[in-house]
């Protein structure tokens, strides 16, 4: 008993005698106002472009906490918790003697620390610095209570208490525990809220309204018995507020954009934080995409990624970053950031760049059986999905059709290095390795990138060429786009992206791209069916479509057109019919700098009565071809078999004929599709006596060509090929080396010539003409 006496004695004696010492020193050292202005509370609260919440994610110290000023925080909070906590705020200067008294007693009594008689600014101080609930620390307090009153006002420690006290449920702060526990701001709590919330800072955990609703509502009868016996609120108040049942958000409101969100969090300060993403197209995305995913789910696809962007703003108005984002098997993996392969999504660049340079949509492009030699020394062979080769195309339907050999032989011929450095200025800075290390076959796609790099690259065909950096928040302004393309360029792109007979020709006449609204549109396959893409857009929107499996395993042969294409088309439909009065797209328009040309479909020449048919196509102003097609070429021909007729044919049995009459190049292609091979024999039934050739030019090898004998392979598996043209065409051509014949070959007038060292004079003899020596 002395013992506790002892006890009692010491600590009145050290509060209330030197305690005037300590006050003194505190106001020459009051509390650091860095330490008061730091706040780790803060939450990130994300909310869509119109305001609605999306979802609220701790801040930097796992809690959630908003600071709110006094100001807009409701009087009865205050009233609430100055009566529960501590009553004569007003009247102490930090330290509440006696109430220090009363708790010396109390804990004499007990034996133990059973009452601290702690202010509301020593909780504050507690909350700041975390001291335990001891004798000494207890002294701690009082000073840091005394140095915090020698450097607040009395508003200013209740603002920083309120916001910085723990409410329980994660939520620290007046404002966080209202949005939580009654999902509603401070300032409309009643007074049975206010009660209620004041009484949960003294134990938040055991108090947890949530948890434990009986031990709140008993704590909040008390914080309303303090109230009325202060007389802070009278009798009637009083009995109406211990009346009133209190209905908890039992649950927070469903989050949506958690990609984007958790995108932004590495990147963003906690706070308000208001986004660019249209809630209402953003849920029905991510519904799309679960229900996409689950319709192909057999066929290997498991995982799809949405974007869409806004063409003048570059805004993200909708993110989908998996099927599923609360699925424990990755589904928190943002799909629409993860590098991948795009396959041909890619080629609508490599035709820009073209379109920039010497090329248009009518230029000739040869889908015929090509190699190529990289940097490495690897021999590239590009195939078509068709596995067929189509001879000679437009780039405008090469393009259209996505053939692959094309869009390698134009790369190669616009360059490689201008291709890659023109990807990334489009957007798709994941190409950041050296030009070499693609090859053409960046062309086909070889290169990473993510799919809202393509959405971006998309957009800046969508923008006249302008470059489009995605915007995810409203308080960054919109990024200065670069002018990559020309309005002209991007037309010439656009407009044979949106013509959808080229895309029935390239996916069939039931193909689920056929929109029935103006839509540039592209898709793309990586190789071995790992990734599909769908990308394009109107003149509002973009849309970037990705689907696979984020472990990389390859999907039972779906292409982007039929893994990708569905999602991409519901999407395209989607925002054509939102709003309130839907809008179809404008359809894309030529700029001054374009003009409409007629051109021969196989040549791009200039049409000639020959000509079986015509095609309109879109070029750069004066890029129209004015050369007549030479392409097509009447021939006289023996009606009784089709072979061509001698001067010595009767004339009732021959007809005039238009053939395809094409370069050398695609003779070997032309001898293997019958469809498009002229007659290159005399009728025997009219001999071709004396018939001789006006022309015979050798086309390979070329005058000064050297080749290699490769040590350590057959002599026989290295040879040289030749090729020749014959006008007219006659039987067969005659092969010599140094005057000596070692071939004769028929029509396309091919022969292969084993190598050997030396110096050689090569002369082709056909139709009793010889050909110029090619030494």
């Amino acid at each position: 008993m002395r013992r506790r006496v002892r006890q009692a004695l010491v600590l009145l004696a050290v509060v209330g005698g030197a305690g005037f010492a300590l006050r003194a020193g505190a106001w020459l050292c009051p509390f650091p106002a860095a330490e008061l202005a730091a706040y780790a509370g803060e939450s990130y609260r994300f909310t869509a472009r119109d305001g609605q919440p999306l979802r609220e994610a701790v801040g930097l110290a796992g809690t959630r906490g908003r600071w709110t000023p006094l100001a807009e925080i409701s009087p009865l909070v205050v009233q609430a918790t100055l009566a529960s906590e501590d009553q004569r705020f007003y009247e102490h200067g930090g330290v509440d003697l006696p109430a220090v008294a009363r708790a010396a007693g109390q804990n004499l009594r007990a034996g133990q620390v059973v009452s601290g008689a702690s202010t509301l600014t020593m909780q504050l101080g507690r909350l700041l610095r975390g001291h335990q609930r001891t004798l000494v620390s207890k002294l701690g307090q009082a000073l840091l209570a005394w140095r915090l009153e020698a450097r607040l006002d009395k508003a200013e420690i209740l603002e920083q208490y309120l916001n910085r006290a723990p409410y329980g449920a994660g939520a620290v702060g007046i404002e966080a525990a209202s949005q939580r526990y009654f999902a509603k701001p401070s300032t409309h709590l009643s007074l049975a809220e206010a009660a209620l919330l004041a009484g949960l800072p003294q134990a938040p955990t055991t108090l947890n309204p949530l948890r434990f609703p009986e031990r709140a509502k008993a704590r909040q009868l008390y914080v309303l018995e303090r109230m009325r016996a202060l007389g802070l609120i009278d009798e009637q108040a009083h009995t109406l507020a211990r009346a009133e049942p209190f209905t908890l958000a039992r649950a927070l409101p469903p989050p949506a954009a958690m990609h984007l969100t958790d995108w932004l969090l590495a990147s963003t300060p906690p706070g308000d934080i208001a986004t660019t993403i249209d809630l209402t197209l953003q849920r029905a995305a991510e519904r799309l995409v679960a229900e996409h995913v689950a319709a192909l789910s057999g066929g290997g696809l498991t995982q799809a990624a949405v974007v869409v962007l806004d063409n003048q703003t570059c805004d993200v108005l909708a993110m989908v970053g998996s099927a599923d984002y609360w699925d424990g098997a990755g589904g928190s993996n943002n799909g629409a950031l993860a590098p991948r392969q795009p396959g041909s999504a890619l080629k609508p660049f490599v035709y820009a760049l073209a379109f920039a340079g010497d090329f248009s949509p009518a230029s000739v492009v040869g889908d015929i059986p090509t190699q190529y030699l990289d940097a490495r020394g690897l021999v590239m062979r590009p195939r078509n999905y068709s596995e067929k080769f189509a001879g000679p195309v437009l780039m405008g339907e090469a393009l259209g059709r996505s053939l692959n050999v094309p869009a390698v032989r134009t790369a190669n011929a616009v360059g490689l290095a201008d291709v890659v450095e023109t990807l990334r200025r489009a957007g798709l800075s994941s190409l950041d390795q050296p030009a070499t290390h693609y090859g053409l076959g960046v062309a086909l796609g070889n290169g990473e990138v993510t799919l809202l790099e393509l959405a971006q690259a998309y957009a800046t065909l969508a923008r006249g060429g302008v470059s489009c950096r995605a915007r995810a928040r409203l308080d960054l302004p919109p990024a200065e786009g670069e002018r990559v393309f020309s309005p002209e360029v991007s037309f010439l792109v656009s407009d044979i992206l949106a013509d959808e007979s080229l895309r029935v020709r390239a996916f069939g006449a039931v193909n689920p791209l056929l929109l029935g609204f103006p839509m540039a549109v592209k898709t793309g396959t990586s190789s071995n069916w790992r990734d599909n893409w769908a990308a394009g857009y109107t003149d509002r929107h973009t849309v970037a479509v990705w689907t696979g499996d984020f472990a990389g395993n390859p999907m039972n042969q779906l292409s982007g057109a039929i893994g990708a294409g569905p999602l991409f088309a519901q999407l395209a439909r989607l925002l054509v019919s939102q709003g309130a009065v839907p809008r179809p797209p404008a359809a894309f328009v030529a700029p001054p700098g374009v003009e409409q040309a007629l051109v021969c479909p196989l040549s791009g020449l200039a049409p000639t009565a020959d000509c079986p048919t015509a095609k309109v196509v879109h070029v750069l102003a004066g890029r129209a071809p004015r050369e007549p097609c030479t392409w097509h070429r009447r021939v006289r021909v023996d009606v009784r078999n089709g072979l061509l007729a001698s001067p010595r044919c009767p004339r009732r049995f021959v007809e005039e004929r238009v053939v395809e009459h094409l370069p050398p190049a695609y003779a070997a292609w032309q001898a293997e599709h019958p469809a498009h091979r002229p007659p290159t024999r005399f009728s025997p039934l009219c001999p071709a006596d004396g018939v001789t050739a006006d022309a015979v030019v050798i086309t390979h090898p070329r005058a000064g060509d050297v080749f290699l004998l490769e040590p350590g392979y057959a002599a026989a598996t290295q040879t040289l090929q030749l090729t020749a043209e014959v006008d007219p065409p006659v039987g067969e051509v005659a092969w010599e080396i140094d005057g000596r014949a070692v071939a004769r070959a028929a029509w396309p007038y091919e022969a292969a010539w084993p190598l050997r060292r030396g110096r050689f004079t090569l002369q082709a003899v056909a139709g009793g003409k010889r050909s110029d020596p090619i030494r």
